[in-house]
């Protein structure tokens, strides 16, 4: 079963992904791809700092991953590539010039194919209260934070194996074990 959580920063989707291993006890996490291709890739949080190039690197990233399941394997995927698309659309919308409409296409047909293989899109939006926590790889501009929770949303809306959570991370991970149970019987 492949399930991919994806959110703006500072959400809790790591924190999530590794309670739900947790919970699920038969599982493993696959880390985010931009932490895993950073230093190869160069890569810089924000709308003017990242490349359609490393975008889309981000996005087949994750299909390479998502091609490596086995069996009867169960991957929680820490971010996908919704959440590159988003931040495509976001550094478009805020002018950067890279992300032409030719590009923006390669990069929209290059999420949907991995998107199309996920069995479930766990969206964790932005909450009142969450502080956006610097790490040094993350943006720490809170607005560009709240438009790509919106383009993560919106970019979801569409999908009928996507699923929005909130709460605290116990309630997440409740609400998504039950999903997962649910899942797993056919129900």
């Amino acid at each position: 079963m492949r399930i991919a959580i994806s959110g703006a920063q500072s959400t809790g989707k790591t924190t999530l992904a590794h309670r739900l291993v947790e919970a699920l006890g038969n599982a493993r996490v696959e880390p985010e791809p931009f932490r895993v291709l950073r230093e190869r890739l160069q890569l810089v949080s924000g709308p003017h700092s990242m490349t359609p190039q490393q975008e889309l690197e981000l996005i087949r990233h994750n299909q390479n991953r998502l091609r490596a399941l086995r069996g009867q394997e169960t991957v929680i995927y820490d971010r996908c590539s919704l959440d590159a698309l988003a931040h495509a659309l976001v550094a478009r919308r805020l002018g950067n010039p890279a992300f032409d409409e030719d590009w923006m296409d390669t990069l929209r047909r290059e999420a949907d194919r991995a998107l199309d293989v996920i069995d479930l899109l766990v969206i964790v939006r932005v909450e009142d209260g969450q502080p956006l926590v610097p790490d040094g790889v993350r943006s720490e501009d809170e607005s560009y934070r709240r438009m790509v929770d919106e383009e993560i949303a919106g970019l979801a809306a569409d999908r009928e194996h996507a699923m929005e959570v909130r709460g605290d991370t116990e309630e997440r991970v409740s609400l998504l074990r039950e999903k997962i149970e649910r899942m797993r019987s056919g129900a």
